[in-house]
């Protein structure tokens, strides 16, 4: 969007400051904000074209945007779905509209039974689910205070998806395994499955008294799960029906090749079949530290908390052999023979490379999460596992983002992508990688470009417009251009890196450039800002920047410097002042940096200190040089001086006389 679309978006689309117009039609009043809905800020809205409508305006959090798919999330309609109205950046920020729900949420509880879950939440959610799979997306909401009630016999609501990363607010209770051992953050989206798991964990919840969830410990409940399996420990103690346990054992499996489509689900209030397949459980289980293991999927979880026993066990082929015979997983085993006969350990007993545990782990369970170091976390989830730890905000006990810097820079993201059976996940490891190429990431600095490329619903994060939630790099420069000064006092530069990269990966999304390093630059400073805004008001065709411009000049006196020439100086530094005056930062640039110019200037100084050279060569000569003058015509020439002087006076006396 050009400067002027944006000025005339401007009139139309804020109002008087303190309301915003989305689509001509929704009138947000920014100074009525309302309690947050379902953990994201919310504002009222007004539907000038239906003013009896009740709707909410969302604003997601800068650090906790919706993922990249979110606007084709936001199109879905389905029966029983709170539908999106809007899901618009066209203010500079990313605004979602949406309905308001008619009743409660489930989260302030009530009473069900077996039939009211089936007929009024498993069957018209999944109704939901089966529309978001035949999109190609997920929810990741599906929890107690997303799903609405409003009594008596109809169906609950479900609340948006969009309104934060996915699954980054779900309880561990409501995550499948594979989402629950992961970080918010480093959940992702998942597949269609994990939804089915999260609605088998919501029906569970309902039918066990929705109890109080809130003050669960995270990753509380992840031992007796591995340990007992989901479903014994979410619903093993309650009275269920023979028709119901098997629905539910099969929604809340923990393999997720056996639980059952959306589709299976249409029909599960008449549905009387469902057989549960069960995963290998070995007779003769394994010991690794104090841990009795029964599954490949708890081996891989624990392989990762005891590492020193599980390295020995390994290098000894004690694991290769168990998961053979007790398993029935011949083939995983021979691979692991090959991995463990390469493998080293490190002086503390423990595998020497985070590689090789990482690509062990996938071998035992290929449905698992990537394990780098201490952190499991999904390849999808990278840009949101990044901007979460550059904020500082991580609950990890390492840094995630040395861990995503080696798998990147290692290529076993590929590796990953080779060995996991989640084909979405092994799309996701081909997406970072290139995302890393685009963006040159070279250094572990360079990992704060990740995010912006993965996802152009995340805002410029620089500290100082963070809170404005800017997603175009237009409202940026907008922002910048404002009156109010935006200027942080022993700043040496008017902009800073996360504006700087925000700004180069937005243009580089746009093809307004070919390659990163085409906008990029090294560092910020006054006169590199100018040079990097003076592209970005040519390539945007935004028109004048007088606020930018005013801004930057007072800060420009360095580079006028360059010219030796005091009359060059002046005069550049007043076409200098003209062109911040007007805006006009392409022209300030071409002043300051012209290469001809200033060859020229040098040329002269140098010609000039060389001229200054010589004359004082000249002179030091001549005043050490010996005149040898005969002392009859220095005595001559002294008379003659002499005689001379005397008419002088004489003249001069004369003159006075006569005046």
């Amino acid at each position: 969007m050009s400067m002027a679309e944006a000025d005339e978006v401007g009139q139309t689309e804020t109002g008087d400051g303190r309301s915003l117009t989305i689509d001509g039609r929704y009138v947000i009043d920014l100074d009525q904000k309302l309690p947050d809905f379902v953990n994201c800020p919310a504002y009222h809205v007004k539907d000038t074209v239906s003013p009896t409508a009740e709707l909410l305006a969302l604003a997601p959090a800068a650090l906790l945007p919706p993922h990249a798919g979110a606007a084709v999330i936001a199109k879905i309609r389905a029966p029983n779905l709170l539908a999106v109205r809007s899901f618009s950046d066209a203010t500079g920020s990313l605004w979602i509209l949406c309905d308001a729900p008619s009743g409660n949420p489930l989260s302030e509880g009530g009473t069900w039974t077996e039939t009211s879950v089936l007929e009024r939440v498993i069957v018209p959610i999944a109704s939901i689910l089966h529309a978001y799979n035949e999109a190609g997306v997920t929810h990741r909401a599906i929890r107690p205070d997303n799903v609405f009630d409003s009594g008596g016999r109809s169906a609950v609501c479900l609340g948006p998806a969009i309104t934060a990363p996915p699954a980054y607010f779900q309880p561990d209770r409501f995550e499948p395994l594979t989402s629950a051992l992961c970080e918010p953050a480093g959940r992702g989206s998942g597949s269609i499955v994990d939804d089915i798991f999260a609605l088998g964990a919501l029906a569970a919840w309902l039918l066990g008294g929705c109890t109080p969830y809130r003050d669960d410990v995270p990753g509380g409940l992840l031992e007796e799960r591995f340990q007992k399996g989901s479903f014994a420990v979410l619903a093993g103690h309650l009275p269920l029906s023979q028709d119901v346990a098997p629905l539910l054992a099969a929604m809340l499996s923990d393999d997720p090749a056996a639980r059952p489509s959306p589709r299976d689900l249409l029909h599960a209030a008449d549905h009387k079949g469902y057989v549960v397949r069960r995963s290998a459980v070995a007779t003769a289980p394994i010991m690794l530290g104090v841990v009795r293991i029964k599954t490949a999927r708890a081996l891989a979880w624990y392989a990762a908390r005891y590492r020193k026993e599980f390295a020995s066990l390994l290098v000894r082929g004690v694991i290769e052999r168990w998961m053979s015979y007790e398993l029935g997983m011949p083939q995983a085993a021979a691979r692991l023979a090959l991995l463990a006969r390469d493998a080293t350990l490190a002086e503390d007993g423990t595998l020497a490379s985070s590689a090789t545990l990482m690509e062990i782990i996938s071998v035992i369970d290929p449905a698992m999460p990537l394990c780098w170091g201490e952190i499991w976390f999904w390849p999808d989830a990278i840009g949101q596992l990044l901007t979460t730890a550059l904020a500082g905000k991580s609950t990890t006990s390492v840094d995630p983002t040395t861990a995503v810097f080696e798998l990147i820079r290692t290529g076993r993201l590929d590796k990953f992508a080779l060995v996991t059976t989640v084909p979405a996940q092994a799309a996701a490891c081909a997406v970072v990688q290139k995302a890393a190429r685009q963006v040159s990431i070279e250094n572990l600095s360079d990992l704060d470009r990740l995010p912006y490329v993965l996802n152009p619903y995340l805002p410029c994060l620089s500290p100082r417009c963070q809170n404005d939630r800017l997603i175009a790099t237009w409202a940026l420069l907008q922002w910048l251009n404002a009156g109010e000064d935006t200027e942080i006092s022993g700043t040496t530069a008017l902009l800073d890196r996360q504006m700087t990269t925000f700004m180069a990966i937005a243009a580089l999304r746009s093809r307004l450039v070919e390659t990163f390093s085409d906008l990029a630059i090294s560092k910020n400073s006054w006169a590199l800002d100018l040079a990097f805004l003076a592209k970005l008001q040519h390539l945007y065709m935004t028109g004048p920047l007088k606020g930018i411009g005013r801004k930057l000049l007072p800060h420009l006196t360095p580079e006028l410097k360059r010219w030796r020439s005091r009359s060059t100086r002046t005069a550049r530094g007043e076409q200098l002042a003209v062109a911040a005056g007007e805006g006009d930062l392409g022209l300030m640039q071409k002043i300051l940096a012209d290469p001809q110019a200033l060859r020229r200037d040098q040329a002269a100084y140098n010609a000039a200190r060389k001229l200054e050279s010589k004359l004082k060569a000249e002179s030091a000569r001549l005043d050490h040089q010996d005149t040898d003058v005969p002392l009859p015509m220095r005595n001559e020439m002294i008379r003659l001086a002499t005689a001379v002087g005397v008419v002088c006076a004489i003249g001069s006396l004369c003159a006075e006389i006569v005046l």
